[in-house]
């Protein structure tokens, strides 16, 4: 599923080091329909709490956008391309200034039919350890919203095949499962925010970007600029648009 044309190991490379600690690669899937601000902040606030507090070495962090055929039939008329949301990931990753670790995985949209979560994530793992061959294997942690992990019952599948799942906290869901799995199981790492900032998010989310775009509001504060002049350059219909390519990109 993984090969060189879908995946870019050199961040990986570029961020080795000679150390005792772990090296471990993040991952996180999802519609990106389009990407927003949250999707790269929690990203980042991951790498910094297992490195703070678990002493992990983050080599690097994939962003994947997940299959056209899921996301056209989750949100058929608002469904973007898989090749313009990958588009808009690479300019999030570049104004977000978090090149030098961040980098979009293609290998998910690239595939021929949807594939689950945890098959990509485990292809992933290998593909990059079978790439290094470091004397230690290189450990992916899946990054995820407090939602997912919930409803998808606490992602059990990733947390018994040699991986491991973060969990971003997420406006309006309960904390008491994943709270009661991080005592049980050293493969989940909730990253913690303090309650007095909990209640002064806002539960930013691709729904609420296209909602604001359409209704020609300002958007800047859910998403990046980048993303918004190029989701301005596209229809968001089904089938009837193709990817605006910057000239510089082709």
């Amino acid at each position: 599923m993984h090969s060189d044309e879908t995946t870019n190991v050199n961040i990986l490379l570029s961020n080795l080091r000679a150390n005792n600690d772990e090296n471990i690669v993040l991952i996180k899937t999802g519609a990106l329909n389009p990407v927003h601000r949250s999707h790269i902040s929690n990203l980042v606030q991951t790498k910094q709490y297992l490195e703070d507090v678990y002493h992990f070495h983050v080599l690097g962090g994939y962003i994947s956008p997940t299959h056209d055929e899921y996301v056209y039939l989750k949100l058929r008329d608002d469904w973007i391309t898989g090749e313009c949301r990958i588009a808009m990931c690479e300019k999030a990753i570049e104004e977000a200034g978090q090149q030098s670790w961040l980098s979009v995985d293609k290998a998910e949209c690239m595939a021929k039919e949807f594939v689950d979560l945890s098959i990509v994530s485990s292809s992933l793992q290998k593909f990059i350890n079978d790439k290094l061959k470091l004397s230690t294997p290189i450990r992916v942690i899946y990054v995820c919203g407090l939602d997912l992990f919930n409803r998808c019952g606490g992602l059990r599948s990733l947390r018994y095949s040699k991986m491991g799942v973060a969990v971003v906290y997420r406006p309006g869901e309960q904390e008491t499962i994943v709270k009661q799995a991080v005592i049980k199981d050293s493969n989940i790492f909730y990253v913690p925010i303090k309650d007095e900032i909990k209640w002064t998010l806002e539960d930013v989310s691709s729904t609420l970007i296209r909602k604001t775009l359409k209704n020609n509001q300002s958007c800047e504060h859910l998403t990046y600029t980048s993303v918004i002049d190029y989701l301005r350059t596209i229809p968001i219909r089904p089938l009837k648009h193709k990817c605006i390519v910057d000239e510089k990109d082709e």
